[in-house]
């Protein structure tokens, strides 16, 4: 009996030592691609023969030094600002850090009360918010989702906003992305990723209709529609050549208060 009893005991054991083992049948996690391997300064070959005096055929890596990296930045100013945020349900809040992702049209906020952590504000809840540099300059961005026009994406974004009077001149500000173009025998040998600036200028009439124009005296005469003579006869007199913002603002300005 003492020995029935030793034997169910030894196969008692090595039954649970057998239910403790790993599912060997269970597939292993999927790795998700990472989309900046390409640049991590490695580029795998399929062969030895695809490098010029390579031996015999072999998967092998070698190092390729050309990238230079980053150049510019997807926000608008790159530094924390201090800013103001007006909500659309009335709060405000001020002397909160700020940034401007102009690539993405999105604001965002470091809460310095919560580990200064940073969030992204629903752009949807966000009326307008400012942002002041270090020299005292003041930027104001405001959205415009009831304005007259059939692109979603400028009602979902944000203008800077240059003049506001009885018509309000706009400046959008955007990023554009342009990856390293230096791999293949047709590459431009740009050997950086870059951010560009791209910017566009409108026109808010009383009546909500927002209008692309130029920054030019005849694309935004033409947008304001009248008193076209006395307007030309302005900007010969005052001598306004475009190569700025202060000119369209010049001349709207002078509209409004004709």
């Amino acid at each position: 009996m003492k020995s029935l009893f030793l034997t169910l005991i030894a196969a008692l054991s090595l039954s649970c030592t057998y239910a403790q083992k790993r599912d060997s049948t269970k597939a292993a996690p999927v790795q998700q691609a990472n989309p900046n391997d390409r640049r991590n300064g490695y580029e795998t070959y399929q062969s030895t023969g695809q490098i010029v005096g390579s031996g015999p055929n072999g998967m092998i890596n070698t190092i390729d030094h050309r990238y230079e990296g980053l150049r510019g930045t997807p926000y608008f100013l790159p530094e924390w600002i201090k800013g103001r945020v007006e909500m659309n349900a009335g709060q405000n809040y001020t002397n909160v850090p700020l940034k401007f992702n102009a690539y993405q049209q999105q604001l965002v906020l470091l809460r310095t009360w919560a580990g200064n952590d940073s969030i992204i504000v629903d752009a949807t809840q966000v009326k307008r918010f400012t942002l002041t540099n270090a020299d005292g300059q003041t930027y104001l961005f405001e959205r415009l989702p009831m304005a007259k026009t059939n692109d979603q994406a400028l009602k979902d974004g944000y203008f800077l906003v240059l003049y506001e009077g009885k018509n309000v001149l706009l400046k959008r500000i955007a990023k554009t992305f342009k990856p390293a173009d230096y791999k293949n025998p047709y590459a431009n040998d740009v050997r950086y990723d870059a951010f560009r600036d791209a910017y566009s200028y409108y026109l808010l009439k009383p009546d909500q209709t927002l209008t692309k124009v130029k920054l030019s005296d005849k694309s935004i005469i033409d947008a304001l529609g009248d008193r076209k003579d006395e307007l030309k006869a302005f900007v010969k007199q005052e001598n306004l050549y475009f190569k700025t913002d202060n000119d369209a603002v010049t001349l709207v300005k002078k509209y409004d208060s004709m």
